[in-house]
C-alpha cells in the first residue's frame, strides 16, 4: 500500500485497485472514477492521504501547470520538535505527571458523591444538589487548570458502578468539548452537572443488563429506552434540578436526523447541551469495556461518530469535537511512518490527523530517555500509519505516562 497526498487527488482520476481512507474504509471502489465530491468529503473532514495498492490507469484532463506524483519517500526519524506548541504542551504535560496521581484520587471521591446521591434518589430520600453541584464545578476546574487531565482519565478507577464511571467520562468530554465552544466557566458547570445526571434513569433498571455477557436482548433494549423519561421525571420531582438541565437526561439519545427516542425530536429542537451530550455520551461508551464486547481504540470510536454524520449527531459540534481533540484523539497511542510510537497529546483544529505527540518509542521500538515531544505540523513528512493498542504496542501507559 502507498499513500497518495488528497491535494494531489484530481475528480476524473481511476486506480485499478481500490483507495482506501484507512485500511477498513474504502473511499473507491477499483476502476472507479474520484468525483469532486468524494474529494471535498475528505477535505472536510481533515484528511491528508488516502492509500491504495493499485496504479493510476485514467488521469484526468491535465491542466496547464499541474502534476502528480505518487511517489512518497519514506520519513527520516526525528527525536523532537521545537514549534511553540509542542513546547508549550511539553509544559502542560509536566504538570499532568504532577497532578495525576491526585485527580485520580479526587475522581474516586467525585464516584461516590455521586453513587450515594443516586441511591438517595432511588430511596426517594432528600438528594443532596449542592454536594453533586461541587463535583461538577470541581471536575470543571480539573480539566480548565490541567488541560492534559484528560488522557489520564482510567475509568477502572472511578467506580466499580459502571453507570457512575461513564457519568464522569462523558461529562470531562463534555466539558472539553464545551471549553472549545467557547463556554464561561457557569455555562461548562452547567454541561457538567447535566452530564453528570443524564443517565439517572438507567439507575431504576435491572443491573444484569449491564453485567450480561452477550448482546442485548429486545426486551433489555426496550426497558432501556424508558431512562430518558424516568430520569427526567426522576430530576424534576425528585432531585429538585432545574428544567432546564434535566431535560438532557430526557434529550441525549435524540438523534439529529429525527430517529432518536422518546420524542423524535431533530435539528435544533434538541437543547444544545443534549446535542453535546449525544456525541459525548457515545465517544465514551464506545471506548468502555461492556460484558459483551472490548473497548475500542479511541480513533475507532471517533471513525464510528463521523461514518453518522449528520443522521445522529449535529454536524457542527461534531466538527468542533474533532478539532478540539483530532482524529487520533488525546491519548492514542500511535505508530508513524517511521516507526517511531507515540502518545498523542495535542490536536490540530485545521488538520486532524496532524496532532503533537509525545514519543514513547524510537524506529528500533527502544524508549527515550526523558520527554520528547514531535508536532506533525512541523514534521509533514511524518504521517501515521495506524492507531496501536497498549498491548499491541507492549507499553503500559498508566507506567509510562
Amino acid at each position: 500500500m502507498r499513500k497518495l497526498k488528497v491535494a494531489q487527488l484530481r475528480p476524473g482520476m481511476v486506480f485499478d485497485q481500490p483507495v482506501f481512507i484507512d485500511p477498513n474504509n474504502v473511499l473507491v471502489q477499483a476502476k472507479q472514477e474520484l468525483s469532486e465530491k468524494d474529494i471535498d468529503r475528505l477535505k472536510k473532514w481533515g484528511i491528508e492521504e488516502v492509500e491504495t495498492s493499485g496504479q493510476l490507469v485514467k488521469e484526468p484532463e491535465k491542466k496547464e501547470g499541474s502534476s502528480f506524483d505518487t511517489r512518497d519517500a519514506p520519513a527520516a526519524p526525528v527525536s523532537a520538535s521545537f514549534s511553540a506548541e509542542a513546547l508549550r504542551l511539553h509544559s502542560e504535560y509536566e504538570q499532568l505527571r504532577k497532578t495525576r496521581n491526585q485527580f485520580r484520587t479526587r475522581l474516586g471521591e467525585y464516584g461516590k458523591t455521586l453513587e450515594m446521591n443516586w441511591k438517595l434518589l432511588n430511596e426517594k430520600k432528600q438528594f443532596d444538589n449542592q454536594a453533586v453541584l461541587k463535583v461538577a464545578s470541581a471536575l470543571v476546574e480539573d480539566l480548565l487548570s490541567v488541560p492534559l487531565i484528560l488522557i489520564s482519565f482510567r475509568t477502572n478507577y472511578v467506580s466499580s458502578n459502571p453507570i457512575i464511571a461513564h457519568a464522569l467520562h462523558a461529562a470531562s468530554y463534555g466539558v472539553h468539548l464545551g471549553k472549545a465552544m467557547s463556554f464561561s466557566r457557569p455555562r461548562l458547570q452547567e454541561v457538567c452537572l447535566s452530564l453528570l445526571l443524564m443517565d439517572s434513569g438507567m439507575t431504576r433498571l435491572p443491573m444484569d443488563i449491564y453485567s450480561g455477557k452477550t448482546d442485548l436482548e429486545d426486551q433489555e433494549k426496550n426497558a432501556i429506552r424508558t431512562h430518558p423519561l424516568i430520569g427526567y421525571k426522576m430530576l424534576l420531582n425528585d432531585a429538585r434540578v432545574k428544567a432546564s438541565l434535566a431535560v438532557v437526561a430526557l434529550q441525549h439519545q435524540e438523534a439529529f436526523n429525527g430517529k432518536g427516542y422518546p420524542q423524535g425530536l431533530s435539528g435544533g429542537q434538541i437543547d444544545v447541551m443534549a446535542r453535546i451530550a449525544r456525541i459525548v455520551d457515545t465517544f465514551t461508551a464506545l471506548m468502555e469495556d461492556r460484558p459483551y464486547r472490548p473497548a475500542k481504540l479511541p480513533y475507532d470510536a471517533m471513525k464510528n461518530l463521523l461514518s453518522l454524520g449528520t443522521e445522529q449527531y449535529d454536524p457542527k459540534l461534531l466538527r468542533i469535537f474533532l478539532g478540539s481533540i483530532g482524529m487520533y484523539p488525546l491519548g492514542s497511542l500511535i505508530e508513524m511512518s517511521t516507526g517511531q510510537i507515540g502518545l498523542v497529546v495535542g490536536a490540530n483544529a485545521e488538520k486532524p490527523l496532524r496532532p503533537v505527540v509525545r514519543l514513547l518509542r524510537d524506529e528500533k521500538k527502544l524508549p527515550y530517555a526523558g520527554l520528547s515531544f514531535l508536532d506533525l505540523m512541523e514534521h509533514t513528512s511524518i504521517y501515521i500509519v495506524r492507531a496501536i493498542s497498549e498491548e499491541d504496542a507492549k507499553i503500559s501507559l498508566e507506567q509510562e505516562m
